[in-house]
């Protein structure tokens, strides 16, 4: 623990304050746990603060990580259960299984790279700060990845944080002889009051072709009126166009307030009108094109000689299921194959499903294969396309058992594509049958190729 005096160095503190960030975030990803050690270390991902805490009479001494390993590489499940809790030893399997190549690394965990990004450092202190921290944190993620130009992203983060220099807030500061609107000269220059209530911006509101206008006499704040926009695909309208005519009101009001104040500029409502109008059209061509019909897959069979394998999980209050459903060219099924999972987490279960299709066609001399999955963050994981430290495990698994075959190739399936291992998933879920599973057991129904069952 490190500890600041007042006496100490500007420097001091700022190391200090970094380290405490960086403890948020950083932890060991463990491959073959030589170097870390089991109480000292932050060496578990999914368990908040990274540290194991012992069960009550173990002591905690300095022993590595490696020691809970078996010989294969995996976890020895019964020194897990001797040392730690059940939350402790589901977050510690959730991660899979040990690569046991190369050393135990640092990983950051706020991102999904691994890697550390001053953006994720500052998000997790204004979660600190934030007055609603259950609430605050989803919203700013959103903001930042919505469809709108940067700078009116910016404009926004500026809003929502009071940042702007509104008079009132100047006011606060320093002697301001006239806080009164520069637009409507009725009311104090909030924030709230110069884009939501002002009489002049209240106009360019109501030109929005959806005719939605925040309603100022509920004391509605900035943050509402973002919220209520957000929220309106429920009522059928596409969330993106709304709040990119929002951010483009918002930018003309804030250039419109700037002209009237350095610039003397006169007040014309109806030219600002027609600016927001043209400004959208354009940039709606640009960002928001539109997008090409869906089109529903339908699942194919495989080539001759080879073999398709589709995976799913099945999530639950406390533990999984996976199931596995391998079918030959002509569609016919040669094996099923169900496994628990004493964790909850959907991504680490798309994964692990992944892996328990490889497992399964290693054993059954598979040469040929297809392993279908509806996770894209996991079959882009494993492709090399993009990649997460929650699944490094099971990707890396993948990846090493693949020379394995004559050809084995990852592939994304929609949903519609793979209902089989869907509805396998479920029945075994409900039915508590792992293993493999008979295929004359399993519900003809369940086995259908379109439809969710």
């Amino acid at each position: 623990m490190y500890m600041v005096l007042d006496s100490d160095s500007w420097f001091w503190k700022n190391v200090v304050k970094a380290i405490s960030i960086l403890k948020k975030g950083a932890c060991k990803a463990v491959t073959n746990g030589r170097t870390t050690k089991i109480w000292r270390d932050p060496w578990i991902p999914h368990l908040k603060g990274f540290i194991p805490k012992p069960r009550i009479g173990i002591s905690t001494n300095d022993n590595f990580v490696v020691d809970l390993l078996l010989e294969d590489g995996g976890w020895d499940i019964s020194k897990l259960n001797g040392l730690f809790d059940r939350e402790t030893v589901s977050a510690i399997l959730k991660g899979g299984t040990p690569t046991g190549m190369g050393n135990d690394r640092w990983v950051w965990t706020l991102e999904k790279s691994g890697l550390f990004t001053c953006k994720s450092a500052y998000l997790t202190q204004a979660l600190d700060r934030a007055q609603q921290c259950a609430v605050a944190p989803a919203l700013w993620n959103k903001l930042w990845n919505s469809k709108v130009l940067e700078r009116h992203k910016i404009l926004w983060w500026c809003i929502l944080s009071n940042a702007l220099p509104v008079r009132s807030v100047i006011g606060r500061r320093f002697h301001v002889q006239d806080t009164s609107c520069p637009l409507c000269g009725i009311g104090e220059e909030t924030m709230e009051h110069l884009f939501l209530s002002c009489d002049v911006s209240m106009h360019l509101w109501r030109s929005s072709p959806w005719g939605i206008y925040p309603i100022c006499n509920a004391g509605i704040r900035a943050w509402d009126w973002v919220k209520f926009i957000w929220n309106l695909n429920s009522r059928g309208i596409r969330v993106d166009e709304v709040f990119l005519y929002a951010s483009i009101v918002v930018d003309t009001i804030w250039r419109l307030r700037n002209d009237i104040i350095h610039n003397s500029a006169r007040l014309d409502v109806l030219k600002c009108i027609d600016v927001i109008c043209i400004s959208y059209a354009e940039l709606h061509d640009a960002i928001l094109p539109s997008s090409p019909p869906h089109l529903e897959g339908i699942w194919k069979p495989p080539p001759q000689d080879w073999i398709k394998l589709n995976c799913d999980v099945r999530v639950g209050l406390d533990s999984m299921c996976i199931a596995v459903v391998a079918r030959n060219h002509q569609g016919s099924v040669v094996r099923i194959h169900t496994a628990q999972l004493n964790f909850v987490d959907p991504l680490c279960g798309e994964a692990a499903a992944c892996c328990s299709a490889v497992d399964l066609a290693l054993l059954l001399g598979f040469k040929y294969v297809l392993v279908e999955s509806d996770s894209r963050i996991v079959i882009n994981a494993i492709n090399g396309m993009e990649s997460h430290w929650a699944i490094e495990n099971y990707v890396s698994f993948c990846v090493k058992s693949s020379p394995s075959f004559s050809c084995c190739n990852f592939i994304y399936a929609s949903r519609t594509c793979n209902f089989t291992a869907h509805n396998v998933a479920n029945w075994a879920f409900i039915n508590k049958l792992y293993g493999n599973i008979p295929i004359n057991s399993v519900p003809v129904n369940l086995l259908c190729n379109d439809q969710q069952v």
